[in-house]
């Protein structure tokens, strides 16, 4: 090899990050979003090649760790099929970009979650624990759901609410990423039959797993801070309307909490949580792969990638598997027993109000709303699905 190929091998590899995270090394191109997790010889042939240019000096250097010769051409090959050693990406503008968020500096958002910060989240939550146990009265029921005149207008009112909430637990994932140097995304994408908010944090592979529980939990503090306000100004019995409202809120914030913590095989925030615990890379679409081997059968390219996932990934998603599997499955629960025949029976009080109500009538309006409501929650899903699968197919979507 010459000279200057060498040279431009060490232009290249300069551009890739390395860290590790307790158990791989993490070979990274954050501006093209490519991460890769290689064994303790991978990330010394590459700080070698950062270093030396030489493909020469950086198989020898890796040989020595790994205890056997280590082939530097097969290695860039590696790097070069997985992206690593592309070339910039092209400028253009960010995707995701939220100017009054964007205004918040890393300091100011590490004040966040800092020590004082963590101690005040959990206050709230034990608060929370507190008056559930003590406040039987105040204790959210499904009924709670509907708490204006019109179910319509309750209906719409939680697609407000999910919204606004919604946000707010996004930032706070946003802000606690921003607080450890992670730059993030948002998108509006789907869990299962849901439209959700989601924060894109890949790049935080790059930080230390010990720094990441903070980021994976912050939409979950947030959550428990915003109803502990709400129960504590239950506590101050405000007027029955008011009331009404607090308890709906109080009920959607907790159904939202307990959801993250169940939902794992979803890509909850507790998900998140589990893989980082479980030092795994890419448990989800490990265990996707290996439920779907189990129940039908894999294609050619689908049995390769599972092959080549890390072991760790593999050996947990042997019984992850089974959380998996039961969490589709009461998903699907969930869709036939609570939320098809919620839109059934909003859809059926939606035709009657338009049937009876004039144009423009306060009935049209209601009607409306909830044909607005319906769509969001059925229609959205399969299409953010076929958008993201359309996007993953160009490059553009981990």
């Amino acid at each position: 090899m010459t000279t200057s190929v060498d040279a431009g091998l060490r232009e290249r590899a300069a551009r890739l990050t390395v860290s590790f995270d307790g158990e791989a090394w993490i070979l990274g191109r954050p501006e093209l979003g490519v991460f890769v997790a290689v064994p303790e010889p991978g990330a010394v042939f590459v700080t070698t090649l950062q270093e030396t240019g030489s493909l020469a000096e950086a198989g020898e250097r890796a040989g020595e760790v790994a205890g056997e010769p280590v082939d530097g051409t097969d290695f860039v090959e590696g790097l070069t099929a997985a992206g690593l050693l592309d070339p910039p990406a092209e400028t253009a503008p960010v995707r995701g970009h939220i100017r009054w968020i964007e205004g918040v500096g890393p300091q100011a958002a590490a004040r966040l979650f800092g020590r004082a910060a963590w101690s005040f989240y959990a206050a709230a939550a034990l608060f929370v624990a507190g008056v559930l146990v003590s406040q039987p009265d105040l204790r959210p029921s499904w009924e709670d759901a509907v708490f204006l005149p019109s179910p319509g207008l309750s209906a719409f009112t939680w697609l407000l609410l999910g919204i606004a909430f919604g946000a707010v637990h996004e930032a706070w994932h946003w802000l606690a990423g921003r607080a450890v140097g992670v730059p993030a995304i948002f998108r509006v994408s789907y869990r299962g039959v849901y439209v959700v908010f989601e924060t894109d944090l890949t790049q935080i592979v790059a930080v230390p797993r010990n720094r990441r529980y903070g980021v994976y939990l912050a939409g979950m503090a947030i959550d428990t801070v915003v109803l502990a306000v709400t129960l504590a100004l239950r506590l101050l019995g405000p007027p029955a309307g008011v009331d009404g409202f607090l308890a709906a809120v109080a009920l959607f914030l907790i159904f939202g909490i307990v959801w993250q913590w169940v939902a794992l095989p979803l890509r909850s925030d507790s998900y998140a949580l589990l893989a980082n615990a479980l030092r795994c890379h890419n448990l989800y679409r490990t265990t996707w792969l290996t439920a779907k081997g189990r129940l039908f059968r894999l294609t050619e390219a689908e049995s390769a990638e599972l092959a080549e996932a890390g072991e760790r990934d593999r050996q947990i998603a042997r019984w992850f598997v089974v959380p998996y599997v039961a969490g589709i499955a009461v998903m699907v629960w969930m869709l036939v027993t609570v939320v098809l025949p919620l839109m059934i029976s909003l859809g059926g009080w939606g035709v009657a109000q338009f049937a009876g109500g004039a144009i423009g009538s306060a009935g049209f309006w209601e009607a409306l709303a909830v044909a607005v409501y319906i769509a969001a929650q059925l229609g959205l899903p399969p299409l953010l699905a076929l958008r993201e699968r359309r996007l993953r197919r160009a490059g553009a979507l981990l």
